[in-house]
């Protein structure tokens, strides 16, 4: 009597089923994160005036917007404190600029690339005041060019 053959159809749904049972298991991995929604307002009134703020300051905004605003010669400027890398926040290094934790990039003072894996400068954002020698209001959601200054 000769063996039973295995059957062919059996072992292919098989495999496709194990097949899709896998694409299932690592779709949710697979697809993008969702966006977090837009912020109805993106501007955010700082602490600080053009008068407290002498060249050579940085301050970290990180808490309350994600950003820090400089003093330099030419006035003051906001920018991103988010690493252009991969997404995490940098850290101010003593006046000298700004470094990211999770891969050692590094920026300068005005948020250009001094040492990579990262490629891309830091973010400028609007920098308004609130009223005539009021409160700096940093706009998050108006990128402006890097040689910008208020």
């Amino acid at each position: 009597m000769k063996p039973a053959a295995p059957d062919p159809a059996g072992r292919r749904s098989f495999c496709c089923m194990a097949c899709a049972a896998l694409a299932l298991a690592l779709l949710p991995t697979s697809l993008p994160a969702q966006a977090p929604p837009a912020d109805p307002d993106p501007r955010r009134v700082t602490a600080d005036t053009r008068a407290s703020l002498k060249a050579g300051t940085v301050k970290d905004y990180r808490k309350a917007g994600g950003f820090y605003l400089v003093a330099d010669g030419a006035g003051i400027y906001a920018l991103t404190a988010i690493c252009t890398h991969n997404g995490c926040k940098v850290v101010a290094e003593a006046g000298q600029g700004f470094g990211c934790p999770c891969h050692d990039s590094e920026y300068d003072l005005q948020g250009n690339v001094v040492q990579g894996p990262a490629r891309l400068p830091l973010r400028h954002f609007e920098v308004t005041e609130q009223g005539p020698g009021g409160p700096l209001v940093v706009d998050l959601g108006k990128a402006v060019d890097a040689h910008v200054r208020f």
